[in-house]
């Protein structure tokens, strides 16, 4: 790959790490609206899922003492079982069919986001948690963008913005263990993701880094509508890829 791309791939995780830092998530669906163009499908969503789960390990160095872990636990549970069997489900999928397939489902998470995610409110409920898992597994499995649905779930079930991201950076380490085994597995990371990802790690340590000075200081639902209505115009161009 040019060395223009790496610097392409290196800023966009930048940006990434940095909005996962502040928001709780975001490096996935940022991400996977570039990776998809300069990778294979599986070994884009393989590399995205892995740099994601590794800015969020650096999110909990100094945040782990705020995990709410009974709120955590039903989301990871079912996470862990249906995030595996949609990374079966998406290998040997063909990549034009996947990509315009995230490319609809950027659109419908950049809509959401914007125009909803202040109008619904879930209630905390063992239930619902469980559900929140579910759907999380699935949209981390096949498009390694499954912060929404858990991001949605841990604002109503959290009561400190600490515990919220804490929280959700917790399901997400977790998640990818399950996921970037199964990816392992399949054949996903080549020496090309492998190289990249080395690349990338500086990235995400600097974001991370970047995002936890402006934590308490930038209003996370404005950093959010600006990359979700970004989102909406990569999912658009996607469809047309």
């Amino acid at each position: 790959m040019p060395p223009l791309f790496y610097a392409v791939a290196f800023a966009v995780s930048l940006i990434g790490a940095v909005i996962q830092a502040v928001c709780g998530f975001g490096y996935g669906p940022l991400n996977m609206s570039l990776l998809p163009y300069l990778f294979p499908y599986a070994q884009a969503v393989a590399l995205s899922g892995l740099c994601g789960s590794t800015t969020s390990v650096f999110v909990l160095a100094s945040s782990f003492r705020y995990i709410r872990w009974k709120t955590l636990l039903p989301c990871v549970v079912t996470a862990m079982i249906f995030a595996p069997l949609s990374v079966q489900l998406s290998v040997g999928t063909a990549d034009g069919f996947m990509v315009h397939s995230l490319g609809a489902m950027l659109i419908v998470l950049g809509v959401y986001s914007i125009f909803f995610s202040d109008r619904i409110r879930i209630k905390p409920t063992l239930f619902n948690g469980a559900a929140a898992g579910t759907l999380a597994g699935v949209l981390s499995g096949l498009f390694a963008v499954g912060g929404p649905p858990i991001a949605l779930y841990m604002l109503a079930a959290t009561d400190t913005n600490d515990a919220y991201r804490a929280t959700l950076s917790a399901q997400f380490c977790i998640t990818a263990c399950v996921t970037t085994f199964t990816r392992w597995r399949n054949g996903a990371f080549t020496a090309a993701t492998v190289h990249a990802y080395a690349l990338m790690l500086a990235s995400l340590l600097i974001g991370a880094w970047i995002g936890g000075k402006i934590f308490h200081r930038l209003d996370p639902k404005r950093l959010r509508l600006i990359v979700y209505g970004y989102l909406i115009v990569s999912g658009i161009l996607m469809l047309f890829k």
